[in-house]
């Protein structure tokens, strides 16, 4: 009878310290992993903020082949998603952001405590963190001491994460996106226009500067800007010659400066393509645009405009930019 008093003791004390042992673990845990990268910050927020991205990249939804996923839509209801797994059910939802570099989430696993999920991206884009926090209740700290611990549990999955997200985003960003148009019948208009001489070489910065000259110009006169910014060469996208930069505007107006001048476009037919996502690979689409146009007709007269629908002024993530081509061929009779 002592002896068996004396092993249930001891199996008491055993088990009042294994309890006593798990209470005192931490009662807050915080799993951080981070990653250098040169995607643009604008690219990085607007990806990661648009939850039916995440199964393109997240490693919960890509190692469980029969998860099933509903996304809610509502922004005005904080936008989320909700999943039902092999491992259990939950939900994830943006409670706040700062454009583009901060997004707050939570997420709710089973009948485990919420979660906090924070982005980090660094002001000149050359990291992002992504950070889970979150309280930790006794059978919690249960499961985690069986798997070491928190941060070796989801570390791993973080950083796989991370890693899949820079692949994606480097791959969307270098792709050739183009879609041909055909013949296009574009209207007159009036236009502030301001012309140089360069190559493609300094076409960059010649815009940058050329395009802040008229918009500050038009601004100043009070004009009304009824359309996106353009340039015209009337010889070869690639060559040295006088371009022309251009922001079409609502009627006629004497300027008064030396290179700035109002001009007069009539309606016209062209063929025309829409360049999507960066403009490192731009040549690769005006190479198909003449390849179509010289189909239809190689002695025809043609050169080229570049429209600017949406670019880094309207919207500074590359993926959004779309940028239409036009070769001008002829004057409808």
């Amino acid at each position: 009878m002592h002896y068996l008093r004396f092993i249930f003791g001891i199996i008491f004390i055993v088990i009042l310290t294994f309890i006593l042992y798990i209470k005192n673990q931490p009662s807050q845990y915080r799993v951080s992993r981070s990653i250098y990268t040169s995607i643009p910050a604008p690219t990085l927020y607007n990806y990661l903020n648009d939850f039916e991205n995440w199964p393109e990249w997240n490693p919960w939804i890509l190692e469980d082949p029969e998860i099933k996923l509903s996304f809610n839509r509502d922004n005005s209801n904080h936008p989320g998603y909700l999943w039902e797994g092999k491992d259990g059910s939950g939900s994830m939802k943006t409670l706040a952001t700062k454009a583009p570099f901060k997004i707050e989430q939570q997420m709710t696993f089973e009948s485990f405590p919420s979660s906090n999920v924070r982005w980090n991206i660094k002001k000149n884009s050359d990291s992002l963190e992504w950070i889970m926090e979150g309280g930790m209740i006794f059978p919690m700290k249960i499961f985690t001491l069986q798997m070491g611990s928190m941060d070796a549990m989801i570390g791993p999955y973080y950083k796989k994460g991370l890693r899949a997200i820079d692949s994606i985003l480097t791959i969307k960003l270098n792709e050739h996106r183009f879609e041909y148009k055909d013949t296009v019948i574009l209207p007159k208009q009036f236009y502030l226009s301001r012309s140089f001489n360069s190559d493609t070489t300094a076409l960059d910065s010649l815009i940058k500067i050329g395009s802040q000259e008229l918009y500050e110009f038009a601004e100043s006169k009070n004009l009304n800007i009824t359309g996106a910014l353009f340039t015209i060469s009337p010889q070869s996208e690639f060559k040295t010659s006088t371009w022309s930069i251009g922001i079409p505007i609502e009627g006629y107006f004497k300027t008064d400066h030396p290179a700035i001048k109002c001009r007069y476009s009539k309606e016209r037919m062209a063929l025309k393509g829409i360049h999507l996502g960066s403009l490192k690979n731009i040549k690769k689409s005006w190479e198909i645009m003449t390849e179509k146009i010289n189909l239809m007709n190689p002695k025809l007269q043609y050169y080229p405009m570049t429209i600017y629908k949406v670019d880094k002024k309207s919207n500074p993530d590359p993926l959004a930019w779309e940028t239409e081509l036009l070769y001008h061929i002829d004057e409808p009779k």
